[in-house]
């Protein structure tokens, strides 16, 4: 069997004929493979063999172990074709190479002991946690995600090779180790010039401009010494992008502001729930014209974000909240005893 070192190699390619080794119910180990195993924090790829739905793949040992949805036609020694999932290759790579584009940025941004503690990689968004004494802060972030996309927008190619190990660490240091070590006598360095180098298996692009763009969405302390940045990339950052401006608009609709007056608008909308709500508890009488909503406040920077902390919630919640609150609030207006 050959083993993932292959797989890399050809990775440019989206289909190639295999000899089936080892079929086990519906697991299945070919002689060589495009498919990439859940590995380094990065999702499996998915695709087709002879047109049977791979819904897994991982790495046992050497070996890398096909699982298809139902048991297979084809047996051992057949020769099947394979086939990955595109739009699913790129958009795990888009993240990939986003988060060598971040940790080298959040270096740049935040100093040298910048090193990655650990990474993970999905569809839908990413992280990356780095080594960092303190939170990072909202002006930080902002400051990284420009210097990333600055990164993106250079187009700087990158390059992937197979080095023997003490040959790398000669010429690279011992930087190239982000995340953890990396197993074998032979691995696989993947380089943005000038920007950043590490020693890694994963699916990578081939020039930075193919990330397209990055969004760092916030980051949080996981523990002493330990800052993790959730961010997206690619297809899967212009998707979260839209879906925020949707809720954004949608919210402000029901507030009856401006986009750029919603978190006032939301915290105004909190602070007289609360009092009315307080109002109701202590049968306390109350002029009803004090639980209008008038605030026309505006504010800059992640609406978002400032909206759901005021309202201790997800973003995605936020639509509901409001709701939730607006409906509460004429409803404790009609309880309170009017003050005369």
């Amino acid at each position: 069997h050959r083993d993932l070192h292959l797989s890399l190699r050809r990775q440019r390619q989206m289909c190639i004929r295999d000899r089936v080794l080892k079929v086990i119910d519906n697991k299945v180990v070919l002689d060589k493979t495009l498919f990439y195993p859940t590995s380094g924090g990065q999702l499996n790829d998915t695709g087709t063999i002879n047109n049977e739905t791979v819904i897994d793949v991982f790495k046992q040992g050497n070996i890398i172990v096909h699982v298809l949805r139902e048991n297979p036609p084809f047996k051992k020694g057949d020769v099947v074709h394979g086939t990955i999932n595109k739009e699913r290759r790129v958009q795990l790579a888009q993240h990939h190479t986003a988060t060598h584009i971040i940790n080298a940025s959040a270096r740049r941004i935040l100093g040298s002991h910048i090193n990655q503690a650990g990474a993970k990689k999905t569809l839908e968004k990413a992280h990356l946690d780095v080594t960092h004494y303190q939170r990072i802060s909202d002006d930080e972030l902002k400051l990284i995600e420009e210097e990333a996309n600055k990164i993106v927008n250079q187009n700087i190619p990158i390059h992937s090779r197979f080095m023997p190990r003490d040959e790398a660490e000669r010429t690279y240091g011992m930087r190239i180790y982000q995340g953890g070590a990396v197993p074998g006598k032979v691995i696989r360095i993947v380089e943005i010039k000038g920007v950043d180098v590490e020693a890694c298996g994963g699916t990578h692009l081939h020039k930075t401009g193919e990330v397209e763009v990055i969004r760092i969405e916030k980051s949080t302390k996981i523990q002493d010494g330990i800052c993790r940045i959730i961010f997206s990339a690619g297809n899967a950052a212009i998707k979260s992008s839209n879906k925020e401006s949707s809720i954004i608009r949608e919210a402000a609709s029901l507030l009856g502001v401006k986009p750029e007056q919603l978190p006032a608008r939301a915290e105004e909308l909190f602070k007289k729930w609360k009092m009315a709500r307080k109002a109701i508890k202590k049968n306390k009488a109350i002029n009803k014209n004090e639980l209008e909503l008038v605030s026309q406040e505006e504010c800059s920077g992640d609406i978002l974000t400032k909206t759901s902390s005021i309202l201790k919630t997800q973003p995605e919640h936020i639509t509901r909240t409001i709701k939730r609150f607006l409906k509460e609030l004429e409803e404790f207006k009609n309880k309170i005893k009017p003050d005369r």
